[in-house]
């Protein structure tokens, strides 16, 4: 028994290699201004489940998640462009869904799917 050693089925580098990581999203204001919303897959674990938790939460604004979310730079930018709230919430959806894509929304995995 001393002699077994356990079947190592997966390495976190295998699985980073396989996982799928897109490009970021970057949104084009007016005057040629650039915001980027960074990937939050790409934060670990634990601050990425936080931040789904405030996303989602009703004691938060977007504004007061997206100063958190982006760059300083990115954030003032899209502040200052004045966005309409029809154009803000479309755009948040659309940017959530993006990243949405290369993992899928949490509990909806293809062992859910049935």
């Amino acid at each position: 028994m001393a002699n077994d050693k356990p079947n190592i089925n997966l390495t976190i580098a295998e699985l980073e290699a396989e996982v799928a990581k897109p490009e970021p999203f970057v949104l084009a204001l007016k005057g040629g201004k650039r915001v980027t919303f960074p990937d939050l897959y790409d934060m670990p674990a634990a601050e990425a489940e936080d931040f789904f938790a405030k996303f989602e939460g009703t004691g938060r604004t977007d504004f007061a998640l997206l100063e958190e979310w982006l760059s300083k730079p990115d954030y003032e930018a899209y502040v200052a462009a004045r966005l309409p709230l029809r154009v803000h919430a479309a755009l948040i959806e659309r940017v959530m869904n993006y990243y949405q894509q290369t993992v899928g929304k949490p509990g909806e995995g293809a062992a859910s799917a049935s």
